[in-house]
């Protein structure tokens, strides 16, 4: 609880960017707090930040040297929901430095289930001897009590390398339940962004500079409304009237009017009429285009996902040359994910057979996660590549590896597999059932 609470702040500060509930941080100079606030503009940059990189970080299911291994693990996904599961957890993980897999019986029929929890809701202690969680802690339910504004736990999960104890709370008490499992290690599993040895839960997506880039982007978005307005009906002064000639109600009449006069004073001199010159938006778009390039810069996505574009195309090359960085962090991001689902594979097989991590784990099964190329290449230029690694690697062609290497989906795997084993079944039915050709090996008598 002292983690989880010393951490609350700040992952409740990032979710209030990811969701664009910032508002200005005005410095007081260029306009009043109050018209700040009357403004209230939004930039949802760190969320693009977040999704641009989720985007390519696409699960889908496991493979293994054994396909009755294959079989049970796509069984477990389907009932969990795991691709899915997969993408919610992963954006936690991109918003806050790091999502928790937890991997338990059913209490029923004893089934895995699989359970995602974002930082928000969980918090764990690490164990740098055995490089996993030591003991963990999440908020498996939560709902609104009467006279509550936020939701509040009610049960809450405590697992440690033996043991499950579930805490549930029932009005202002609360029950404990123990439970034992032969897992031999916590049924707790981080998938964390960016760890390092000094944070084995990474660090956030959206970080200190993001965040005061989205103000500066927020603080500029303010100014430019402001100026927009002003560009839009340039302030007019009218000079030398003995009495005050304008109200709320007639300020805006000359500049609304086709046709507007100003009549003489009583001795005969006549008003001039001052007008400021109109605001130019160009400078207070080139700032914006480079915060713009900056948050580019810190989070390796293309500024035009930001909203800044040229205005002469980009060719396909200099597109795939911008993509390069935030490929690279997709990769990153999907090898070190990996390491997570294989371990959740592991204790979700494990509690399927009624045995522990380290058994499945030195089966030699070969498990391994598939994720989608997170490139996105064409796939003429896939098809291409795969013709000329088969010409060098024959034996390349009778393994699914040739499918995953297109981009094949797991489901769209299986179903080839299985068109082909029916197609084979049906011709060698087919032959059985045609005529043969009798050799006549003797002479007429």
């Amino acid at each position: 609880m002292t983690v989880w609470r010393e951490h609350r702040a700040s992952n409740l500060e990032r979710e209030d960017y990811y969701l664009g509930h910032v508002s200005v941080k005005d410095l007081g100079i260029a306009m009043p707090a109050s018209l700040a606030k009357k403004i209230n503009p939004r930039v949802d940059w760190p969320r693009k930040a977040v999704h641009a990189l989720a985007d390519r970080s696409i699960f889908n299911g496991f493979t293994a040297d054994d396909e009755d291994v294959v079989a049970r693990l796509r069984s477990i996904c389907e009932a969990n929901q795991l691709e899915r599961l997969y993408r919610k957890n992963l954006i936690g993980e991109l918003k806050h430095c790091c999502g928790f897999w937890t991997v338990t019986a059913d209490p029923d029929d004893g089934r895995p289930v699989i359970s995602a929890y974002p930082a928000t809701a969980a918090a764990a202690l690490w164990d740098d001897a055995r490089k996993a969680i030591r003991a963990g802690l999440v908020v498996a339910e939560s709902k609104k009590m009467p006279g509550d504004t936020e939701r509040v736990p009610t049960v809450v999960h405590l697992l440690t390398a033996d043991s499950l104890v579930v805490l549930t709370r029932d009005g202002g008490s609360w029950t404990a339940e123990y439970r034992e499992h032969s897992m031999g290690r916590c049924i707790m599993e981080p998938m964390a962004h960016g760890a390092t040895l000094e944070r084995p839960f990474g660090t956030s997506r959206i970080s200190r500079s993001v965040m005061s880039i989205t103000d500066d982007a927020i603080r500029q978005r303010a100014r430019m409304e402001v100026a927009a307005e002003a560009a839009t009906l340039p302030q007019t002064w009218p000079l030398g009237t003995y009495k005050k000639m304008l109200n709320e109600n007639n300020k805006y009449d000359a500049s609304m009017g086709a046709v507007n006069e100003i009549t003489k004073d009583p001795d005969g001199d006549k008003p001039t009429v001052w007008q400021s010159a109109q605001l130019q938006m160009a400078p207070l778009t080139e700032y914006l285009r480079q915060l713009a390039c900056q948050m580019s810069s810190v989070t390796n996505v293309p500024v035009s996902f930001f909203g800044v574009s040229n205005d002469n195309p980009s060719s396909s090359d200099a597109i795939a040359a911008s993509l390069e960085p935030l490929v690279i962090d997709a990769k990153n991001l999907n090898r070190d994910n990996g390491t997570a689902l294989r371990n959740v594979a592991y204790m979700a097989l494990a509690v399927a057979n009624g045995t522990d991590f380290a058994t499945e784990r030195d089966t030699g099964d070969n498990i391994n996660p598939r994720f989608l190329s997170p490139a996105y290449p064409s796939t003429v230029s896939l098809s291409d590549a795969l013709l000329k690694q088969v010409q060098a690697l024959p034996k390349l062609a009778n393994s699914t590896v040739a499918y995953e290497m297109l981009d094949y989906t797991d489901e769209q795997i299986q179903r080839i597999e299985s068109d082909s084993k029916r197609a084979a079944a049906n011709a060698a039915i087919a032959s059985l059932f045609e005529p043969k050709e009798v050799e006549n090996g003797g002479g007429a008598d």
